[in-house]
């Protein structure tokens, strides 16, 4: 097909430069980061990587590692217990801004950017359950599209009670969520999130990365397969998933027989950068052509695949940008 409509629904955007940073020296801390890789995911930093390897337009996940933020604060309490009281309700209170703050910034860009949008990140158990349904209700007036979750920093499973009234409002008002997983914590296996899809068996929930396994089709991955078949919201993304096609680890058949398996209606193109370019290389990597900048090579990885896989033209349409249009209401202008 040419001139594919590809929107990237799954990017990390940083403010600045020094969040840029942040993120690679606290969050992923510099044994996480690819020996020589610059990145730091600022706004033109991904633009321009959307204007390089062919993608439309993008949807920001917006996560705070809110969960690190408090935890590691906690150290800093003071002793006597009526102060410590105080600092902690202090604490929580500065986490919880920065959560708002970021979402709001990304709501600012979203406004002067058609080609972007955004998925308001929340932590209740940070935030309070209340005060994370709050912060949707504000950042989904400011035009956010979806909620981003992190079990692993928020540190209980997606079934914990504590998420029920996001899920609660989240269902009435026809919001999608999205979960990362993967094998890094044992709170972001799919399976954690049976007994919230029991108790609301409508919500739109998307596995980033389709479960995120060693190997495909087993593990976390035979977990959103077998939710998947229960219920029909649930999707998956390709985040972090098609260049084991690229590499050569996992054969292109065997791809599509695995999105096939989802619902080729229910998975969405999504790259996971700026992580995707900054964690190691996987094992069989296979360097891009000389003539894509190095930054990006995991993207256009992603990109050349997904133009490539044996697909119809109608799946890979649906993939590239038109499952994450019906989902979310996002026609970025062509």
């Amino acid at each position: 097909m040419s001139e594919l409509p590809i929107i990237d629904m799954h990017t990390h955007v940083q403010r600045d430069d020094a969040h840029g940073h942040e993120m690679r020296d606290y969050f992923l801390t510099p044994h996480l980061v690819k020996p020589g890789a610059p990145n730091l995911g600022t706004l033109p930093e991904l633009l321009e990587m959307m204007d390089q390897v062919g993608i439309s337009a993008m949807n920001m996940l917006m996560f705070t590692w809110s969960g690190r933020y408090l935890r590691h604060g906690t150290y800093l309490l003071p002793d006597d217990a009526a102060e410590r009281d105080r600092a902690s309700a202090e604490l929580r209170a500065r986490v919880t801004r920065r959560v708002s703050d970021n979402n709001t910034w990304a709501s600012a860009i979203a406004a002067e950017n058609p080609r972007v949008g955004y998925f308001a990140g929340v932590n209740p158990v940070v935030m309070g359950a209340e005060g994370a349904v709050q912060e949707v209700v504000a950042q989904r007036e400011r035009g956010a599209l979806g909620v981003k979750l992190v079990p692993s920093d928020m540190g209980v499973p997606g079934e914990d009670p504590v998420l029920f009234p996001l899920y609660d409002y989240c269902v009435e008002q026809g919001v999608p969520v999205l979960t990362e997983t993967g094998g890094h914590s044992p709170h972001s296996a799919p399976a954690g999130f049976a007994g919230a899809l029991a108790a609301f068996p409508q919500l739109q929930l998307v596995f980033a990365h389709c479960g995120h396994d060693r190997e495909l089709g087993h593990g976390l991955d035979e977990q959103v397969l077998e939710l998947a078949a229960r219920y029909d919201g649930v999707h998956g993304d390709t985040s972090l998933r098609l260049h084991e096609v690229a590499d050569g680890t996992v054969a292109p058949e065997e791809m599509v027989a695995f999105l096939r398996k989802i619902g080729t209606e229910r998975v969405m193109f999504g790259t996971n950068y700026v992580f995707s370019d900054l964690l190691p290389e996987r094992p069989g990597h296979r360097p891009a052509p000389e003539h894509v900048d190095p930054r990006f090579t995991q993207v256009w990885k992603s990109v050349d695949v997904l133009q490539t896989l044996p697909l119809s033209d109608t799946e890979r349409l649906a993939l590239a940008s038109g499952n994450f249009t019906r989902l979310t209401g996002f026609a970025p202008p062509r």
